[in-house]
């Protein structure tokens, strides 16, 4: 069994290690590790850690019963190693999953809306919650809400709840679970049971700004970035905005009425030029008549 040293310290950047079984399979070698600091692909919908073996790159990383395998291209010779993850990785994925629990905890807690669903993207983070229709207002108090909590800089807290002791933890989501089971808490406001790596803090996940939402199969699915992903949504935004009430001789702040009354005068020519298009079609065919005539 690996040992998974990041469950315990998420901010370890460099390990050494033993390989303990090594495989060669299409072109590649599967290593097996006595302990690592590399997170495995898509356990609990997080994305694996980048990062090197001895120097080499990791291709893939994957959970396989209770061992963690890495993939690397080329052999290792010696069965000591030293790994090092990309820290920049690292960071990016504890910010966004830190501030899902974060997140979901408070639709949880203002409108009994549970998440079902949860992914990190490239760019953006994703939650369905079972709830049939949001309002603007609502987005607004939960984004307020969550950022409060980040101000506030609550701790982050991860343990292991014994099976027999799970009633004795109000957990968010509960579904029959069948062994003791890791809990990540938000200082006794959230309760969740989670394999991530995750933050000591919430100040850590910088800032949590919802991008979009919409319905999607029944309930609603949120867009939202949270931390560096966040700075750099309102930096492109920032810019764009800016060069728009350049182009428009506006304050940015006036920018979509400017924008709105160019689209309405738009529609208004273009109303204005189908009539007039229509009307010389008239002209054209009675005039052509008449020459026949």
């Amino acid at each position: 069994m690996t040992e998974q040293i990041y469950l315990e310290n998420p901010y370890l950047r460099e390990i050494s290690a033993r390989i303990i079984d090594k495989k060669y399979m299409n072109n590649k070698f599967y290593l097996k590790l006595n302990r690592t600091i590399f997170f495995p692909n898509l356990k609990g919908g997080q994305p694996r850690d980048k990062g090197t073996i001895n120097g080499l790159e990791v291709l893939d990383v994957y959970e396989e019963d209770n061992d963690i395998i890495h993939v690397i291209k080329e052999n290792i010779l010696s069965n000591k190693v030293q790994l090092s993850i990309d820290w920049d990785t690292r960071l990016d994925y504890m910010q966004q999953h830190s501030g899902q629990h974060l997140l979901s905890s408070i639709f949880y807690k203002l409108y009994s809306a549970e998440t079902i669903g949860f992914y990190i993207g490239k760019t953006c983070v994703y939650i369905d919650i079972d709830i049939p229709e949001l309002k603007n207002e609502d987005i607004e108090k939960v984004e307020d809400f969550a950022n409060k909590v980040i101000y506030s800089n609550f701790d982050i807290k991860t343990y292991i709840i014994r099976k027999k002791d799970i009633d004795k933890v109000p957990i968010r989501e509960y579904h029959n679970m069948k062994s003791d089971i890791r809990i990540v808490e938000i200082d006794g406001m959230d309760y969740s049971p989670c394999y991530g790596t995750h933050h000591r803090s919430t100040g850590e996940i910088g800032m949590i700004k919802i991008r979009n939402w919409k319905k999607h199969k029944g309930n609603i699915r949120i867009e939202f970035v949270c931390g560096s992903r966040a700075l750099r949504d309102y930096t492109w935004k920032n810019n764009y905005i800016n060069k728009i009430s350049t182009l428009l001789s506006s304050k940015d702040i006036n920018t979509y009425e400017k924008v709105e009354k160019l689209y309405l005068e738009k529609k208004e020519l273009e109303e204005e030029n189908k009539n007039l298009k229509e009307e010389l079609l008239r002209y054209k065919s009675l005039f052509g008549e008449k020459s026949h005539s």
